[in-house]
């Protein structure tokens, strides 16, 4: 494949990899404008989706949950209480509303897995007070460790491809994405499925309405046998320690997100990008033409000066965000939640005041939406909307706040809003927020304040 021959041509959706000092930053443009921001740091990479043999060293009889030895020096916090855990990485694509689509294994099944030795009843008590101390398991990261908060793991696996998400500890099942929303579509994709699976459990992923037959029985098949793959080395293993890590960042990216509408993948570093070219040419290789190479010596600029993101991205430090109509928001991050105030600013409007309040709003609970994806804000999230009077006013901001938040692929859940005019909203989170990630607690003001990090 050729390097990219000319980077000086627009692209509206595109795919931007930066490799520098100490992250790699991947960027998203949707229509030219930034939809997506992905950072990871060298020296702590994600352990989303990596799985471990475990041992049992604690066990919390009033949270139904557990510490256990994933050998890493640190503990793991093993939630066991709920039949229905988490699942990561792709919890938000499964259409959980046919009960069929996702049973508990049977203690025959469990047994043949070796996931539980016991082969225990999940659902209730019985489960969590079987599992012994000293006892070992099989677990997956679900979660990374949040300042105090130890890694979140889980006993139930699930394997994600581009076009679909194995589901190896759970009975007979297929799911499909719920942003493929045509019935006719998702019958024809269950059909697939269920022409060379009649056993394990699948989730279709949204991509796989790009995919031919032949593509998800082939990715099918590796997922499979990667599962085989595990269970051996599960088994080989004769203490708690990794027995299979996820694809690195770059690769969970374009797994992800490297859709249809992308038309190109600009990447900055020659070595990140042969191994992304072999990486789609074994897994998505009626892709590999969107990928190429930026020779940012021979452009003259960086790759992401190239697209005027480094000033959008200093933006996401600030806690004050301007509304295009003078309004602003105000960002607060504390420790437990974060904090969001809208205002008025300048901007006064030429009609009554309920219309004035009632276009600031609306603009903020978009631009919300935005900010807390770009900034990977999570947890117990409030907004604290102008008051308005009317309750048509209410209700318009509510349904523009949910509209917009069904684009964000991390699950959330939004609670009416209060007669102060206050909304709750829950957004999950696996990984710092890009103020933890890029900036320290300033020494000069006991923390009051966050100094940047030395720069990317």
């Amino acid at each position: 494949m050729k390097k990219n021959k000319s980077t000086k041509k627009h692209k509206k959706n595109l795919i931007l990899i930066s490799k520098g000092v100490s992250y790699t930053r991947i960027a998203q443009l949707q229509q030219g404008l930034l939809s997506h921001f992905h950072l990871e740091c060298f020296k702590t990479p994600s352990q989303v989706g990596a799985i471990y043999k475990a041992r049992v060293i604690k066990k919390q009889e009033g949270l139904g949950a557990c510490f256990v030895d994933i050998g890493s020096g640190k503990s793991a916090f093993l939630y066991l209480r709920s039949p229905s855990s988490p699942e990561q990485p792709l919890q938000q694509e499964k259409n959980l509303k046919n009960p069929e689509f996702f049973e508990e294994p049977t203690e025959q099944k469990r047994a043949e897995t070796g996931l539980i030795p016991d082969a225990a009843d999940r659902k209730g008590k019985d489960y969590f007070k079987r599992l012994k101390k000293g006892q070992t398991l099989m677990v997956q990261v679900i979660k990374d460790p949040l300042k105090t908060k130890n890694l979140r793991v889980s006993d139930k696996i699930s394997l994600p491809g581009p076009y679909l998400v194995y589901l190896p500890n759970s009975l007979f099942c297929i799911g499909v994405s719920k942003q493929i929303k045509e019935e006719k579509l998702r019958e024809k994709l269950i059909h697939y499925i269920q022409e060379w699976n009649k056993e394990s459990a699948f989730v279709v992923r949204t991509r796989a309405m790009e995919a031919l037959p032949a593509d998800l029985k082939k990715e099918g098949e590796n997922l499979q046998n990667l599962w085989r793959y595990i269970q051996e080395k599960y088994h080989s293993r004769s203490s708690p320690g990794l027995v299979w890590s996820d694809v690195s960042f770059p690769f969970r990216v374009l797994r992800d997100f490297l859709t249809e509408d992308i038309e190109q993948v600009l990447v900055d570093d020659e070595k990140i990008w042969g191994h992304i070219q072999k990486f789609i040419e074994r897994e998505i290789p009626k892709d590999r033409h969107k990928i190429a190479f930026y020779n940012k010596e021979k452009e003259g600029l960086s790759l992401f000066n190239q697209y005027s993101l480094e000033p959008k991205l200093e933006l996401l430090l600030d806690k004050k965000v301007v509304l295009k109509s003078g309004g602003f928001l105000v960002i607060e991050e504390t420790e437990a939640a974060v904090v969001v105030d809208v205002n008025t600013g300048r901007f006064m409007g030429k009609k009554n005041p309920e219309e004035t309040i009632l276009k600031i709003n609306l603009e903020a609970a978009k631009e919300i939406a935005i900010q807390m994806r770009l900034r990977n804000c999570g947890g117990i999230i409030f907004i604290d909307f102008i008051d308005m009077e009317l309750e048509q006013s209410r209700q318009a901001v509510m349904e523009c706040l949910s509209y917009e938040f069904k684009k964000d692929r991390s699950p959330t859940q939004i609670f009416p809003m209060s007669e102060l005019g206050v909304v709750q909203i829950t957004r999950k989170r696996t990984r710092s927020s890009l103020l933890e990630t890029l900036c320290e607690p300033c020494p000069h003001c006991n923390g009051l304040s966050y100094v940047k990090k030395p720069v990317i």
